[in-house]
């Protein structure tokens, strides 16, 4: 089975250590400490991320704000540390974004319970996701269209995995580029609508679950017949 992942981003380096020996051994986890290196992180790897956990901190900055621009990147569920127990501070961590809040004096089981909640009420038990005749198999990285196996490559698997994860809201040639080739790709955008229109030929009847947004980019959506 699919190991989810966790990016935690934490400037304590011993709270990273026993947060990597705690849930090294369910997880695959990545780590950054300050707002760069965690974006350029994220961005690399965002079709993988299932969840990310906030420090209350980073250098002085608002963790929160970080949160909030990686979730306008894209909405992957967030649970932010938190330095104190005054409500105001997880307030605002929920209205920028956060699923939930706890304290970082907390027994790491108990952030344990939460990450596994969310990603319940996220991602559901599975290790698959379905939108209309559609079926995506996380582990072995698979399409099912109609119960029918459509063979596909790594990066159109990668690509509809992103769209199906961002339903509804319109991705950028720029977003898809970083979301699927890597934040160092220096190739043409163009590259973008010919893996769509590879991707689309094979999705068969179901080449209309992707729309073009023209000037703007491409969204994942089912036909309103399909979503009744």
């Amino acid at each position: 089975m699919r190991r989810n992942m966790i990016f935690l981003v934490e400037q304590d380096k011993e709270y990273v250590r026993n947060f990597r020996m705690f849930f090294g051994k369910e997880y695959d986890i990545l780590s950054a400490s300050e707002e760069e290196e965690a974006l350029e992180i994220y961005a690399e790897n965002n079709t993988n991320i299932d969840i990310v956990i906030m420090g209350s901190t980073l250098r002085g900055q608002d963790s929160c704000d970080i949160l909030a621009e990686i979730k306008s990147f894209h909405d992957v569920p967030g649970i932010v540390l938190m330095d104190t127990k005054d409500p105001a501070p997880q307030i605002m961590a929920y209205r920028k974004g956060a699923n939930d809040c706890v304290s970082k004096d907390d027994p790491l089981l108990l952030l344990k319970m939460k990450i596994e909640a969310v990603l319940k009420m996220v991602y559901g038990l599975d290790n698959s996701i379905q939108e209309g005749i559609l079926e995506l198999d996380l582990e072995k990285k698979t399409l099912k269209v109609e119960e029918e196996y459509i063979d596909i490559t790594i990066k159109e698997f990668d690509l509809l995995y992103y769209f199906m994860r961002n339903k509804h809201a319109i991705q950028s040639r720029d977003q898809i580029i970083t979301a699927v080739w890597g934040i160092n790709y220096e190739g043409s955008d163009r590259v973008v609508d010919s893996l769509v229109k590879k991707l689309r030929l094979k999705l068969k009847k179901a080449s209309n679950y992707i729309h073009t947004a023209y000037g703007m980019g491409y969204y994942f959506e089912l036909p309103l017949k399909e979503t009744a």
